[in-house]
């Protein structure tokens, strides 16, 4: 006998009751377990204040943010570490509605985690420039080096020596990769994989 699970659409997922100590995205239907450990939080808060800094510092266009939803078709919510959103395609979505934004962002960003798999990357990516997004960063806090990837080139990968640059998508934005990790080293075991 087969038995059929049903899919959960978007528009049922925010209706759902949750385990408070659990976040999910919803990939095909199906919920799936986004529980970042302390270090990985960390990381995506640097990255975070980077470019809020930044952004705020230059009155740059964009929303950033970290573990917000977009859509990316009736049956996936996406939940991007951080995002940088422009205003003028956020200004598409009514905050006071239900659901949440029905594109990606500008700017998907993805911190690794022991969980992630280079083929659930792909798929990530492959979801993101489908709706919208023109860059997607992989930062991996185990081998401390950012890839940037765009639709139809090879992924650009920045070392923990390099200085990363955002451009084009994010006016004039740089910093040193290092920066982006240095939260590890201020933390005991700070040389093992994170998630």
């Amino acid at each position: 006998m087969t038995t059929h699970t049903l899919k959960i659409a978007v528009a049922e997922f925010e209706a759902m009751a949750y385990d408070p100590g659990h976040r999910y995205e919803l990939v095909d239907g199906e919920l799936v377990d986004m529980d970042g450990k302390p270090r990985h939080g960390a990381v995506t808060g640097e990255i975070y204040l980077l470019l809020r800094g930044h952004i705020g510092h230059y009155n740059l266009p964009f929303d950033v943010g970290v573990n917000t939803g977009f859509q990316m078709d009736p049956f996936t919510l996406r939940f991007p570490d951080v995002h940088v959103t422009s205003w003028e395609r956020m200004a598409a979505y009514d905050e006071g509605a239900p659901g949440w934004p029905a594109f990606a962002p500008d700017v998907a960003i993805e911190v690794v985690s022991d969980s992630n798999t280079p083929a659930e990357l792909a798929r990530k990516a492959e979801e993101y420039f489908a709706n919208g997004t023109r860059a997607m960063w992989i930062a991996d806090p185990g081998r401390r080096v950012v890839a940037i990837r765009r639709p139809g080139v090879s992924d650009h990968v920045f070392s923990n020596g390099d200085i990363l640059s955002g451009e084009p998508e994010i006016t004039d934005f740089s910093c040193l990769v290092a920066d982006i990790f240095v939260v590890l080293d201020r933390n005991p075991g700070s040389n093992s994989e994170v998630n």
